[in-house]
């Protein structure tokens, strides 16, 4: 069965994997990419209340140009770290770089307003000074002009500039949300298999075990990014499991045939295998959801996401290409994610 889930009901990724994981609404609607990430690298968050990602971007003549930056190591992201840091008194404001051109940004704001910020990429070329700044947001204005101050001369952009490369020159904070605790009505055994530090940040919030997913977009991964023994006795073992697969920039940036090639590359190393592996545990059922984080969150509240849902005692639909155009007719179509839970759960 194929359909598009119901616009509205979820908004950003994050909350649509929390709903999957079995949060209620309300506490699924908590669920922010700052504090999850915080909690995927064990961060102590004590004394704080809030946390962002922050990322390492180039500003241009007072435009976002590049929110990418390539070549960037942790080591030298670790660096750029200490020099905000110098900037910021750490009872308020703490960075933790947590990999390459990515930062952990820890807050302390009890009872204020904090926006949560957009990532940096759907504003790439845009003049920041003309975009609105709604309350809430002056931490994120805050961030980027003393960033800019720590990093603008900093040597390893001078180094960056002479090999060609964008500099490093502002850190971005987007993905803002509270630290308050996640919990799950789901009661049996939960596996979260993946790549992204947010989801593996969401598991461990709700109590789940978490495996490493190797990387199906990367051109070094030629095999299976999962071992069908091994997923099939994981099947056994957990009542549930959920496999999150975050998506590269090129996906939504690159060209036709770049994205298509990847697609294709992530239905060869993971989607088929996962399908064949559920073909063989007769009374499991499989859900195969696109969730796009690349858009903004007003666009992505009205903008539905397409599902499959493949198990036993399903009838299948018409529908035989996952399209927004064929979807939209299929027999999930307009279907919650609360109901996709019940039906996953074979209520």
């Amino acid at each position: 069965m194929l359909g598009k889930l119901a616009g509205r009901a979820v908004p950003t990724a994050e909350v649509r994997l929390a709903a999957l994981c079995g949060a209620p609404p309300q506490t699924a609607a908590l669920a922010a990419r700052g504090p999850l990430e915080a909690l995927a690298l064990g961060v102590d968050v004590t004394g704080y209340s809030h946390a962002y990602r922050g990322e390492l971007v180039t500003i241009d003549n007072g435009a976002l140009r590049d929110s990418r930056l390539v070549r960037l190591t942790l080591q030298e992201t670790e660096q750029f770290t200490q020099e905000i840091q110098k900037l910021f008194d750490p009872a308020r404001v703490r960075l933790v770089a947590g990999a390459p051109g990515r930062v952990v940004v820890l807050v302390r704001a009890e009872g204020e307003t904090l926006l949560a910020g957009q990532a940096p990429w759907l504003l790439e070329d845009e003049i920041l000074e003309s975009l609105p700044s709604p309350r809430g947001a002056e931490l994120i204005r805050e961030m980027l002009e003393k960033s800019a101050q720590a990093l603008t001369r900093h040597a390893i952009n001078d180094v960056r500039v002479d090999l060609g490369e964008n500099p490093a020159n502002a850190l971005w904070l987007w993905g803002g949300g509270s630290l308050a605790r996640l919990h799950t009505t789901f009661s049996g055994n939960l596996l979260m298999l993946t790549q992204s530090a947010m989801a593996a940040g969401l598991a461990r919030a709700v109590g789940a075990h978490v495996e490493t997913l190797a990387d199906p977009w990367s051109a070094t991964q030629t095999a299976e990014v999962v071992d069908r023994d091994t997923l099939q006795a994981w099947l056994q073992e957990y009542d549930r499991v959920v496999v999150y697969v975050e998506s590269p920039p090129e996906l939504r940036s690159g060209s036709a045939e770049e994205r298509v090639r990847l697609l294709e590359r992530m239905d060869v190393l993971l989607t088929q295998p996962l399908l064949e592996v559920f073909k063989w545990l007769k009374e499991r059922r499989f859900a195969l959801l696109s969730v796009d984080a690349s858009v903004p969150e007003e666009a992505a509240r009205r903008a539905p996401q397409l599902v499959a849902l493949w198990g036993s005692r399903l009838e299948p639909d018409a529908v035989e290409h996952w399209d927004e155009a064929s979807c939209k007719e299929g027999g999930l179509a307009g279907v919650s994610v609360n109901d996709l839970e019940k039906m996953l759960l074979g209520e």
